[in-house]
């Protein structure tokens, strides 16, 4: 599995929006299989200033189905 490095919520919107698009899945059927909107998903992935917020249960939700794990770096 490789780890991505992500330091703003525009790199997260961005690693996102590759992956989905990696899998084949449409904003659609990604939106439908975490229960989320479809705008709400268009939101999360055009966040191109960086200024959009995403809430961390989101985060697992979209994990579950894009096929990643969260995990923080503690550095010394």
């Amino acid at each position: 599995m490789a780890i991505k490095s992500i330091k703003s919520t525009k790199d997260l919107s961005l690693l996102l929006k590759a992956r989905r698009e990696e899998l084949g899945i449409s904003q659609a059927e990604l939106a439908q299989l975490c229960n989320l909107s479809v705008n709400g998903i268009s939101k999360l992935e055009s966040n191109k200033d960086g200024s959009r917020e995403v809430k961390l249960s989101t985060l697992f939700k979209l994990g579950k189905f894009l096929g990643f794990e969260l995990a923080l770096k503690v550095e010394e």
